[in-house]
């Protein structure tokens, strides 16, 4: 019984190997660009020609009447085009001090940490309101991450007792 399940599958296999047409990867699939083509560490700093700038030009801050209007993709587009942005402000903003020199246009870094914190709120803002929609409540189910014996992490919902149960 087993030599004929082992001759089946062997004859199954071999089929199966000869038949099979070679999958190539594709590797050009890559249709977002949000940034410039610079890789690796490159990112973490500005524009060569910027450097030894006193004054850079850069845009307006994003404000949240314009955020509104994005969809919740766009926002989170937008929030890691603004990440990298502001890594590369901290690390210029930190190679000026190790040189000893003033970060060319630090409002630039103020701008970016605006526009964040505007994208938190109308995040927010559609938490609150999807959450009303679907609950009736404004605010979350109360309650508090809490750790298990064994280090689980749990999230324990506080429950409204009756005055008569917490009597007893």
């Amino acid at each position: 019984m087993y030599i004929f399940l082992y001759l089946c599958c062997r004859l199954t296999l071999n089929l199966l190997h000869k038949n099979t047409t070679k999958v190539e990867p594709i590797y050009q699939c890559k249709f977002l660009h949000t940034t410039l083509s610079r890789k690796g560490l490159e990112e973490f700093f500005d524009d060569p020609k910027n450097w030894g700038e006193t004054v850079v030009k850069s845009g307006d801050e994003w404000h949240a009447k314009h955020l509104r209007n994005k969809s919740n993709e766009d926002l989170h587009k937008l929030w890691y085009v603004l990440l990298k942005e502001k890594n590369m402000l901290l690390t210029l903003e930190q190679e000026a001090k190790r040189q000893s020199l003033p970060m060319p246009s630090p409002e630039r870094l103020e701008k970016v940490e605006k526009s964040m914190g505007r994208i938190d709120l109308v995040i927010k803002e559609r938490e609150v309101a999807l959450r009303l929609l679907q609950t009736g409540h404004e605010n979350p189910r109360p309650g508090e991450w809490r750790n298990d014996f064994l280090g689980r992490t749990y999230w324990y919902g506080k429950e409204d007792y009756c005055s008569i149960c917490a009597e007893l």
